[in-house]
């Protein structure tokens, strides 16, 4: 059953906002709270495509651009249907919709350009001027390396208008909308898009009718494929877009350190970001490290940053969004679980002129031996250490008057097996 709300009040009336706020939180959850566009977003429609487990077409569906198809894998290109599944061709991802109801339907489109969606709001008592925002889930659905280097990747335009005093359809301020690629993924990633947008004075005339317009910016070839699920309008009632929209955030283990990845799609007045860790379920969080930023863009900008010291279980990440006059707002909360198999070392300075830092990721208390090898075989420092569970880091001081060169070192464990063997270079 598609949810559809006409608002046959005044939009503000504490009543019906209360309910679409639980409305909202029921079926978007956490992640959308953590990822508005405006200051105490107000949902006033959601589209969230019902439930059931049968394929169904959709009447805001444009029937121009995509042609529903009931059965079958979604091949040709143009297709569509509203069903609870990703995976509606055999190589693309298999998951949930949005909200990871495993009832929950969502749009399954292999996509070919066009004006795709169209729905238009209606409120008897009148949209007043002032900040709207609209947006989207959005998952790609095609694995990485699929359709090769040249893959096709979903660009989808937001388009809203106002149905003026002469029936004429006019663009809202900030419209259109156009979001950045979405980029394939190894595991199912939902990705939320959308935009601000201002609805003009218009005089005596009250605006009853909003129109909301998604476009498909890619024709043809392979990829652009999507499954696209809880379409949001929403009210901005503290003003404008807010200064950064966070498109993704990640973290992965990499040998003994965690990688942070995350992008943005807008900055406005940006001042830094600060990469902060939980381990303790999110009651303290620590500084990992900091990201200066240029201020202000309109364009797709990727950071990253690096934990070298997780511990091993669950670790908690969040980047902290701070603007030029000292405001902050935080990303979504995302974990990695450190998994140590056996204990790892790492050398943090090659070439090194006096101490070799080391950082080491251990599955308990352990005693280490550290050896230092010429080119020849011949051992010129050594040393032996205790190292805790966990990360630790400790600095190799046996090694700041040997000559410089090429060197070997060599690490090994209380039983003889290989930590870690690279060559170094002395400076």
């Amino acid at each position: 059953m598609n949810q559809r709300i006409t608002l046959n009040c005044n939009f503000l009336h504490a009543t019906l906002l209360t309910a679409l706020t639980a409305f909202l939180t029921l079926f978007i959850g956490t992640l959308a709270a953590q990822n508005s566009f405006c200051a105490n977003e107000t949902p006033l429609w959601i589209e969230n495509f019902g439930t059931g487990t049968t394929a169904t077409d959709h009447p805001d569906i444009l029937t121009s651009a995509l042609t529903y198809q009931a059965a079958g894998s979604l091949t040709a290109e143009g297709v569509y249907r509203v069903i609870n599944n990703t995976q509606q061709k055999p190589e693309w991802h298999r998951t949930n919709d949005h909200t990871g109801n495993q009832y929950g339907k969502m749009l399954v489109v292999n996509g070919n350009g066009n004006d795709f969606y169209s729905h238009i709001l209606n409120s008897p008592s009148g949209f007043p001027p002032g900040f709207y925002a609209s947006s989207l889930f959005i998952m790609n659905v095609n694995k990485p390396g699929t359709c090769g280097p040249n893959a096709l990747l979903p660009l989808i335009t937001f388009t809203l208008e106002y149905q003026a005093a002469d029936n004429s359809w006019q663009l809202l301020g900030g419209s259109p909308v156009s979001t950045p690629p979405v980029p394939q993924s190894a595991t199912p990633t939902w990705v939320k898009l959308g935009g601000v947008f201002t609805l003009p004075v218009t005089g005596g005339f009250i605006v009853k009718n909003i129109r909301i317009t998604l476009q498909d910016g890619i024709t043809g070839g392979c990829g652009n494929d999507y499954a696209l699920d809880d379409i949001v309008f929403s009210t901005c009632p503290e003003g404008g877009p807010l200064p950064v929209q966070f498109l993704n955030v990640t973290a992965k283990q990499k040998n003994n350190q965690v990688a942070i990845n995350w992008s943005t799609g807008t900055e406005i007045s940006n001042k830094y970001y600060d990469v902060e860790k939980s381990i303790d379920g999110g009651s303290n969080w620590m500084l990992v490290a900091t990201q200066k930023t240029d201020g202000n863009s309109s364009i797709v900008k990727k950071y990253d940053a690096y934990d070298i010291r997780p511990v091993p279980g669950i670790n908690y990440y969040r980047i902290k969004q701070v603007d030029q006059d000292g405001k902050y707002k935080y990303s979504v909360t995302v974990t990695v679980k450190i998994l140590i198999e056996k204990t790892s070392a790492l050398v943090l300075g090659n070439p090194f002129i006096h101490d070799i830092p080391i950082e080491f990721l251990s599955k308990g208390n352990e005693s280490v031996s550290l050896t230092l090898y010429d080119l020849t075989g011949k051992r010129v420092a050594n040393d032996k250490w205790n190292i805790p569970k966990g990360s630790s880091r400790k600095a190799f001081d046996k090694a700041g008057n040997i000559k410089k060169g090429m060197y070997i070192l060599n690490i090994t464990g209380e039983n003889g097996e290989v930590i870690y063997k690279g060559k170094l270079i002395k400076q």
